[in-house]
């Protein structure tokens, strides 16, 4: 009877032993689910993949980061704990979990490993009428757009398309490696924003990484 005891505690050892290889291989294998924006209320404390263009970014007291993405009109926040190099306009990647912070839903990821930038915003070339179609969607934003220099200004100058439908301004510092002629097709990478005081879209180059370029030219 004693042996029957112990030979059935040894087998009980086993079976937990083989659950719990069992599980950590299942772990391995598992993949948290990719969904759209659109979709995180069905996702509440579930792992997931989102992917979005970063609309805004801040660091908070604590060294976290808080980056609002956006995609198809829908938009979260992510709570990432430490800080990436983004800028405004960059696609990125975040796998974390859903949950609910002040009635609004959020994407928590606990490791800066977890949040990839997809693409660059100054990789994204557009042409003007992308923008002109929905401009709310790239306020705000680092945009690099394609266009045809028209008339040009001291500071500033007027960007087209090649049939002359769409145009907008570029506010910009004159750069002495570049020369603008009317007619010359060039990529602005520049901040698309609403000027209150004109009532106006308008591109501005006002950051380092911002500047005319060539088209074609990364």
């Amino acid at each position: 009877m004693v042996k029957i005891k112990i030979e059935l505690k040894y087998f009980c050892i086993i079976l937990s032993v083989i659950g719990i290889v069992v599980l950590y291989f299942l772990s391995l294998f598992s993949q948290p689910t990719i969904i759209k924006l659109s979709e995180i209320s069905s996702y509440e404390g579930k792992q997931v993949i989102v992917q979005g263009i970063t609309k805004e970014y801040y660091t908070t007291t604590y060294g976290s980061q808080i980056i609002t993405i956006e995609e198809e009109n829908a938009s979260t926040k992510v709570f990432l704990e430490g800080m990436i190099p983004i800028e405004y306009g960059d696609i990125i990647q975040a796998t974390g979990t859903v949950q609910k912070y002040k009635g609004s839903w959020e994407i928590v990821v606990d490791n800066i490993h977890y949040v990839k930038i997809v693409k660059k915003w100054n990789n994204i070339s557009m042409p003007l009428w992308q923008i002109a179609e929905n401009p709310n969607r790239y306020s705000g934003l680092n945009v690099n757009i394609s266009g045809y220099v028209d008339t040009i200004y001291d500071d500033y100058f007027y960007l087209s398309d090649l049939e002359g439908e769409h145009s907008i301004i570029v506010n910009y510092v004159y750069q002495n490696d570049f020369f603008l002629t009317p007619g010359l097709k060039i990529n602005v990478a520049a901040r698309f924003s609403y000027d209150v005081g004109d009532f106006r879209y308008k591109l501005e180059i006002s950051e380092n990484t911002h500047g005319i370029f060539p088209a074609g030219a990364e």
